[in-house]
């Protein structure tokens, strides 16, 4: 700024008289050219350094940024920007001075000029300057003009592109106005309608309510707009027990779903087994695999659509679980005892999912003809009341807690009254037991306990080879000669001490000679898994597959098996600890090898999620769609990983871990995860990093949009503090002004001096 000094307007403006005349030497001049710097600087540091020291001095109020953070601006508000219709531009100057501004009548702060020559930042005319000169408009009595300034004719056309939407109107962020120029209205003056947001502008902003909505944002809802409405979860879950497993029914009505899961989760937490009801509008089906006899389950339902999945359902708790039915008797036969009766016997069966209460034999020619034990361990009961000369069969069935079993298979016919009815007064052996050997088969039983009827012997017959039969007192046999990889069928009875004998209680055996052990095994360590090789011993009758263990100190194991090749990888196993390998050759007709000698120990790997994005073989969805905000929590699902392994969800592209969850027993998983508000707006890949069946690393990705909830300015985030500068450099202006007042006031000190 450049000030001009006349000889009158220094007299004037110095109080300096003539009282002196007649000393008009050097003194008199350098006394009066000492008093016009004088002058010189301290106007301009009053008139152009004023307003910007107020500025730094904390004269402006607090205004919340689009994030809620204070944002320290200048108290004069904000012009309307320039991004808006000229036309809709309009302000009306506030009748009280500005903070900083000059007195009335004196020199106005608004006579400024801005960095651009006179104009506001915006590229056009500072509404508040006025005209060109930089004076306010003036009335007849010389008070500031309180008529509508039209910014359309006094600041010319804008110079920059409309508004950036969402950015809050007036501020400096990119592609936005710069700051406010001084000596623009403050928020107590009329307020002035700002066009970008259809309500209030910044100049109606208070000390104590600033107006913080962004421009354009018209009540649109950014974090919901073109999702998909998410899917309802189902409602009233009911979990009741069946024989060896749980009916779910919940009730849903179907909108935007395709299936849904059923979990069961035991006391810890843990997941136990599932179901699908594949059919929109499917409202039950039975978790049979997975649950336990004598546990009860809390049940949740998830609903599946183009949506993704729904929240899961509250909660049910089931009752106790009941076993499921036994496993059919095997080894039925019939003895003859009388012309009107026969005993039937039969092998308990090897391994029921349920006790055995009682069995109850039925001829198949005549339902009529029944018979049933009183308990479960009784093996054999009469049936009597047979039509003599008639042929019979029979079938017998098991009862327990959790049903009734299949029928047997039928046993062969019997005559009843014909010639080899025999006496029931001699009890039948227990606990058949025929174990293959290389040519031979070992027979074992137990002797019946009854003291009223005595045994003194057992017979041991051989259906294929009647030859070979063998008679002896003691519970066991050994039946040699037979053909490795043949079927037989054995059957043993009790011999009373003085007559009569039992019915014939028969099992089946395969003389086989068994695989040799495999050798040289390894063990590589994968991601919490282990590949495990061998080398097949002799094959001895036939090897019906390979078996992998894996067993850690503290108990934890896992297996694999493979029917062909001498590989397999040992998956679901807990990276860090250390387990130690062994293998075995499971022969075809029951005979296996020796566990082989153990491996050298391998530690699994731990699932990792890479520094780089990944590339994904597959993708997963989530419940919120394709557009998230930071916060927000929403669920992810994925399925192709191994069972029971570890999935890591994160957000790239520098990767931040969202979650950590299991996958269950079909290798899915489902987790609840939610953006960090410290991630960017924009798009993102949510990457589910995992491990399949090999051990090798499964990558599943997602594409999502991050809706912005932080808006950056050429400052910073809009949510730190900012502080305004207008005019000049405000520490040119003031080093001028300075300087002027230092070397005016030397120069009246020299004159001083000169005069006396």
């Amino acid at each position: 700024m450049t000030v001009v000094v006349t000889g009158v307007g220094m007299r004037a403006q110095s109080g300096l008289t003539s009282s002196a005349a007649g000393r008009r030497g050097p003194g008199r001049r350098r006394a009066r050219t000492g008093l016009a710097l004088v002058t010189a600087g301290l106007v301009g540091l009053v008139v152009t350094g004023g307003p910007a020291f107020a500025g730094l001095m904390g004269g402006g109020t607090a205004s919340p940024g689009p994030s809620g953070a204070a944002v320290t601006v200048p108290a004069p508000a904000p012009a309307a920007s320039s991004k808006a219709p000229k036309a809709q531009q309009r302000t009306r100057p506030s009748t009280a001075a500005p903070s900083g501004a000059a007195p009335a009548g004196g020199m106005s702060p608004a006579a400024n000029r801005s960095p651009g020559g006179g104009k506001s930042p915006a590229g056009g005319t500072s509404p508040a300057g006025g005209a060109a000169s930089g004076h306010v408009p003036l009335d007849a009595d010389g008070n500031p003009a309180d008529a509508v300034v039209d910014d359309a004719t006094a600041a010319g056309p804008a110079a920059e592109p409309g508004p950036t939407p969402g950015v809050p109107a007036g501020d400096a962020s990119a592609g936005g106005s710069a700051a406010p120029s001084a000596g623009e209205p403050t928020g107590t003056g009329p307020a002035a309608t700002d066009p970008a947001s259809r309500g209030p502008s910044d100049s109606d902003a208070t000390d104590t309510e600033p107006d913080t909505e962004p421009a354009g944002d018209a009540g649109v809802d950014v974090n919901t707009a073109g999702v998909m409405a998410a899917i309802q979860a189902p409602a009233d879950v009911v979990a009741v027990p069946v024989p060896g497993g749980l009916r779910v029914a919940w009730t849903h009505d179907g909108t935007g779903v395709d299936h849904y899961v059923a979990t069961a989760y035991d006391q810890r937490g843990s997941v136990a087994g599932s179901c699908l009801g594949a059919t929109a509008g499917t409202g039950t089906c039975e978790i049979r695999v997975g649950v336990a006899a004598g546990g009860s389950y809390t049940v949740k339902v998830v609903a599946y659509g183009g949506a993704g999945a729904s929240d899961p359902s509250a909660p049910a708790t089931s009752g106790v679980v009941v076993a499921g039915p036994p496993a059919a008797p095997t080894g039925v036969h019939a003895t003859v005892t009388s012309a009107t009766s026969v005993t039937v016997g039969w092998t308990r069966p090897a391994a029921p999912a349920a006790g055995v209460d009682r069995y109850v034999v039925t001829a198949v020619q005549d339902a009529s003809k029944t018979c049933a034990t009183g308990d479960g361990a009784t093996t054999w009961c009469p049936v009597t009341g047979l039509e003599p000369g008639t042929a019979y069969t029979f079938r017998v069935v098991a009862k327990g807690a959790g049903g009734d079993s299949a029928p047997s298979a039928a046993s062969a016919p019997v005559v009843a009254g014909g010639p080899a009815a025999q006496s029931t007064d001699v009890p039948e052996p227990v606990g058949l037991v025929v174990t293959p050997g290389d040519q031979k088969l070992l027979v074992e039983w137990r002797a019946p306990w009854d003291p009223d009827h005595a045994v003194g012997g057992y017979t041991v017959h051989v259906e294929e080879e009647p030859g070979r039969d063998c008679v002896t007192t003691h519970p066991t046999c050994t039946i040699e000669g037979l053909a490795n990889g043949t079927s037989y069928t054995v059957s043993v009875r009790s011999d009373g001490a003085t007559s009569g004998e039992s019915g014939w209680v028969t099992a089946t055996g395969t003389p086989s000679v068994a695989p040799g052990e495999p050798t040289a095994v390894t063990a590589e360590a994968k991601i919490e898994a282990i590949a495990v090789s061998w080398i097949a011993g002799a094959p001895g009758t036939g090897v019906a597959r390979f078996q992998a263990l894996a067993t850690a100190p503290g108990g934890d194991h896992g297996v694999c098996e493979t029917v062909s090749g001498n590989s397999c990888t040992i998956s679901g196993l807990k990276w860090g600890d250390t387990y130690s390998v062994t293998v075995m050759a499971i022969g075809r007709h029951g005979r296996n090898s020796a566990w082989s000698e153990p491996a050298k120990v391998a530690v699994p790997h731990e699932v990792t999620v890479p520094a780089d994005l990944p590339a994904g073989i597959g993708h997963f969805g989530g419940s919120s769609g394709d557009e998230v905000a930071p916060g927000e929590l929403f669920t992810v699902t994925g399925s192709g990983f191994a069972p029971h392994s570890t999935v890591k969800v994160a957000v790239y592209s520098t990767p931040v871990v969202l979650a950590t969850t299991m996958t269950d027993g079909a290798g899915t998983f489902s987790a609840e995860v939610s953006v960090p508000e410290a991630v960017t707006g924009g798009p993102h890949t949510l990457v589910a990093a995992g491990v399949d069946s090999g051990g090798e690393p499964r990558f599943l990705t997602m594409a999502v949009t991050v809706a912005a909830e932080y808006e950056a300015t050429e400052f910073g985030d809009a949510g730190g503090s900012v502080l305004a500068v207008t005019g000049d450099p405000v520490g040119r202006t003031a080093g001028a002004g300075a300087a002027l007042v230092i070397a005016g006031m030397l120069l009246v000190g020299a004159s001083w001096r000169f005069k006396h």
